[in-house]
């Protein structure tokens, strides 16, 4: 099964949203950066659904309308990637406990959304304008797009109007296309999933070692200050870093990439659980489970 490529379309059934959240920005490239932004959109987002679309460098996390109407990031950023191994996640929230969320994810390829989207994209009748005096009107898109540079700078600002029966349409159309999708998937566990994805991780290394896990230069760091081993990944093979490597300048050497045994998995699980309870704002609970992953074999 791991030798074989992922299909086209694969489904995690009930998972914590902010940890598997969390887990891609680590496990699936260096997105780290990005993960406060990312976490805080998806614990702001008002809808059950979010999208989160997945490049070589940088990840995107918006609520599913953004991919649809042409003035939202997400339309921008699938029209616009050309990565040829982009991936789109899909979140459907079911509910929320102690305030996390909780749900399905699917992945699929970002062509398989880009599909979806040009069949269903949302286009705005007009554009709602306030100006800097306050007096606000409106405009169709003949009159906005005829209007001049000069009279747009004008604006205090503007947007662009969605007729409301569009948007209930989209949602319960979109509802069905996810549980239409949900329905061809192959199912895995939010672990397995992860594995795959960390396995090409990994294999982009410059010194690859598929019997460990790749993680980001950042959460190395944030291991070792917790006092968790963590290795250096060297031409040679893996060589276990020292704890005071975590305020030293060594991070700016050459081989930079890292990685943890499957046997401290269970440190790394802590970690992710902790940070995402920071940027999520969610008031840790006391952690009467044992550590969740499994010692997987390779």
């Amino acid at each position: 099964m791991k030798q074989e490529q992922l299909p086209q379309i694969h489904l995690v059934r009930d998972t914590d949203l902010g940890v598997f959240a969390y887990e891609l920005h680590i496990l699936a490239g260096d997105f780290l950066r990005e993960s406060e932004f990312n976490l805080r959109s998806l614990a702001a987002n008002t809808g059950p659904d979010s999208i989160t679309i997945m490049g070589k460098k940088h990840i995107w996390f918006a609520d599913a309308l953004s991919a649809y109407y042409p003035t939202g990031e997400l339309y921008r950023v699938a029209a616009m990637t050309e990565y040829p191994g982009a991936r789109a996640f899909l979140f459907h929230t079911e509910r929320k406990e102690d305030g996390r969320l909780y749900g399905d994810v699917l992945m699929m390829d970002l062509d398989t959304l880009r599909q979806d989207i040009e069949r269903n994209t949302l286009y705005p009748y007009g554009v709602s304008m306030e100006y800097r005096d306050g007096t606000k009107a409106e405009a169709g898109i003949e009159k906005w797009e005829a209007m001049e540079l000069y009279q747009k700078d004008a604006l205090k600002n503007w947007r662009y109007l969605y007729a409301p029966e569009q948007v209930t349409e989209w949602q319960h159309s979109y509802l069905d296309r996810f549980s239409q999708w949900r329905e061809q998937a192959f199912s895995y566990m939010p672990q397995d999933l992860e594995e795959r994805l960390n396995t090409e991780y990994m294999l982009a290394a410059e010194n690859p070692d598929t019997d460990m896990y790749r993680i980001p230069l950042g959460t190395a760091k944030q291991m070792l200050l917790d006092g968790d081993p963590v290795y250096r990944l060297f031409p040679g093979g893996p060589e276990k870093v020292a704890p005071i490597a975590a305020v030293t300048g060594l991070w700016y050497e050459f081989y930079r990439e890292f990685a943890v045994t499957p046997e401290d998995l269970g440190a790394l699980d802590r970690l992710v659980r902790r940070e995402t309870d920071r940027i999520m704002g969610i008031r840790p609970q006391p952690d009467k489970s044992q550590e969740r992953r499994p010692s997987p074999e390779r």
